[in-house]
């Protein structure tokens, strides 16, 4: 019973210290926490500086009195009284994506994505195919193809339930299909051409286990599109929504 109340307190941890924006030194016997920056774990000592003073003065505390530190980007170390670090549980560096929102759109889109080691910036690539010369949803122009580069800046680090934003960028390869009457004759032009779009996305992220993710993501911008048709405009605000499924690993 100690056992799963003690694994119960970490987990719970776990997910709360994603949402604090630093880090903390719990003590073992006082049953408090110390607010914390810079923390630096030793054999026999932790030495930290305090999150709420400026100055840079260095405190110490012997590892014994330590039961774990929680670090703001959602990693936990448990350190039992021998002073050895016994376990450490980390949130997945690298998130392979299926847009599976996008198939009411009938493209097929999947994206990579790799979190750096401060749980705070991740760079995402997406790569995405259309199937069907009608997958243009709202749009004047259905896609073909598209990758582009993604930069995701999390303000509360790695957690079980995180918030994204970042600029995005896609360059594609889209198709155009219109028709106009010349005064006689009814004249189609159909053709595929470049189109790039530049994005703000905005999502809420919810990992039930350490290995999948589930998200929401809503992406605003400007498109791009030199080749459009007389009755639209060469560049246009757009708008986006996709739910996804991420492994992580």
């Amino acid at each position: 019973m100690r056992n799963i109340q003690f694994s119960l307190i970490v987990f719970i941890l776990v997910f709360s210290s994603g949402l604090f924006a630093q880090d903390y030194i719990y003590l073992r016997d006082q049953q408090k926490r110390i607010a914390a920056k810079n923390i630096r774990i030793s054999g026999s000592e932790i030495r930290y500086e305090s999150y709420d003073k400026t100055g840079g003065q260095v405190y110490s505390l012997p590892s014994g009195q330590v039961s774990l530190v929680a670090y703001q980007n959602g990693e936990v170390r448990l350190i039992e009284r021998k002073s050895k670090i016994i376990s450490r549980y980390d949130f997945k560096r690298n998130l392979f994506t299926y847009h599976l929102f996008d198939l009411v759109v009938n493209n097929f889109t999947v994206s990579y994505e790799r979190i750096l080691k401060s749980g705070k910036i991740g760079i995402e690539i997406p790569l995405s195919f259309g199937y069907s010369e009608n997958n243009s949803g709202y749009d004047d122009l259905s896609n073909k193809f598209y990758s582009g580069l993604y930069l995701n800046f999390y303000p509360t680090g790695q957690g079980k339930v995180r918030y994204f934003m970042g600029p995005g960028i896609r360059i594609g390869v889209g198709h155009n299909d219109y028709g106009y009457y010349d005064g006689n004759n009814y004249i189609e032009n159909n053709s595929d051409s470049f189109y790039g779009k530049l994005l703000v996305n905005n999502g809420i992220i919810y990992s039930p286990i350490s290995t999948l993710s589930l998200s929401a993501i809503l992406s605003l911008g400007i498109r791009y599109f030199p080749e459009a048709n007389y009755s639209n405009e060469v560049v246009k605000t757009v708008a986006a929504f996709s739910f996804n499924l991420a492994y992580r690993f």
